[in-house]
């Protein structure tokens, strides 16, 4: 089992030797570059990632797109286009047809829809230090959306973000087979905890210290950005551009969150009898239901669900079938 949320310096009773390995090389990359050296950091992980992102290069192509969202609040009212066209004062207003076709911006202008002006002075981020402005994507517009964590009602720019030189992109968003993997190796599991690094959701600046120089590093070794999994949508992708001039805005549209849809399933022992509450998909509760069940094998999977009617009970209930 491997475990990226615990900074536990013992090994687990059911932890094999590389992921013990793995967490301790990782725990003291963080101290070093917490603690001791935060430039020209030299490090075992770093020579592990070095080797591992040399055989998962992406390469990506001239005229390839990605989506980028911004929430519109009231910081941005003056850079749509809306008040651009219509409301804005004389000599500032756009001499165009918003709702001509020939005009691909309807939300934010092109510059809003792209990184921060040169003025502007950017925090911290999961890749980039303060100030340094990186160009962040992702690969498709859903998980732009989420990547924004707006709430119900929010008002949501999604612009179109056209690559228009080539880039060479360090991979670590790839498949790492260690749940049942007795050959797994401590450089697997190493990849694993920067896999962490980089999609681990946080609020805390300071968390984002290792996966910055992480990503300094890469750009170093001459990779134009990191592709790494979303944080906060099941199967996205994300890419931190370093030299966002090799990259444009070429559209922008708006969209008004209507839902969120969220999918969770009980704890281990959280839902072992009747009437409990298993599993939460699409914001819908299911219950387990043990007189529905269709067959008597051990092992419970929640992969089927099916509605079950009960006359005595009020609540809705659910069968799960097991494999």
């Amino acid at each position: 089992m491997m475990r990226v949320d615990r900074e536990n310096p013992n090994k687990y009773f059911d932890e094999s030797d590389a992921s013990y390995e793995a967490r301790k090389i990782w725990y003291a990359f963080k101290d070093a570059v917490l603690y001791k050296d935060r430039f020209f950091v030299k490090h075992q992980l770093l020579e592990i990632l070095s080797k591992y992102v040399s055989e998962n290069i992406v390469e990506i192509h001239s005229k390839q797109i990605f989506f980028r969202a911004r929430i519109i609040d009231d910081s941005c009212i003056n850079d749509h286009m809306v008040y651009k066209c219509f409301s804005a004062p004389e000599g500032e207003r756009l001499d165009i047809s918003y709702h001509n076709k020939s005009n691909p911006f309807k939300g934010l202008t092109k510059e809003a829809s792209f990184v921060p002006p040169k003025n502007v002075k950017v925090p911290d981020g999961r890749a980039n230090p303060k100030y340094i402005k990186y160009l962040y994507v992702s690969e498709s517009p859903t998980t732009s959306l989420f990547e924004v964590r707006p709430f119900i009602c929010d008002a949501v720019n999604i612009a179109q973000i056209r690559v228009n030189s080539p880039l060479k992109i360090a991979n670590i968003a790839v498949e790492l087979d260690l749940s049942e993997n007795k050959n797994a190796t401590v450089e697997m599991y190493v990849m694993r905890m920067i896999q962490g690094a980089f999609s681990k959701p946080t609020n805390n600046s300071d968390d984002y210290i290792p996966s910055q120089i992480i990503a300094e590093y890469l750009k170093s070794l001459g990779y134009d950005g990191v592709r790494y999994n979303s944080s906060l949508h099941f199967g996205g992708v994300n890419l931190t551009i370093f030299n966002h001039d090799k990259c444009e805005a070429i559209s922008s549209q708006d969209f008004r969150i209507e839902d969120i849809k969220l999918t969770a399933r009980a704890a281990f022992g959280c839902a072992d009898n009747q009437g409990d509450l298993a599993y939460i998909k699409d914001n819908e509760p299911l219950y387990l239901d043990y007189e529905n069940l269709i067959s008597t094998k051990n092992n419970i999977s929640l992969k089927n669900i099916h509605n079950v009617k009960k006359s005595n009970i009020e609540k809705e209930k659910y069968k799960f079938e097991y494999l």
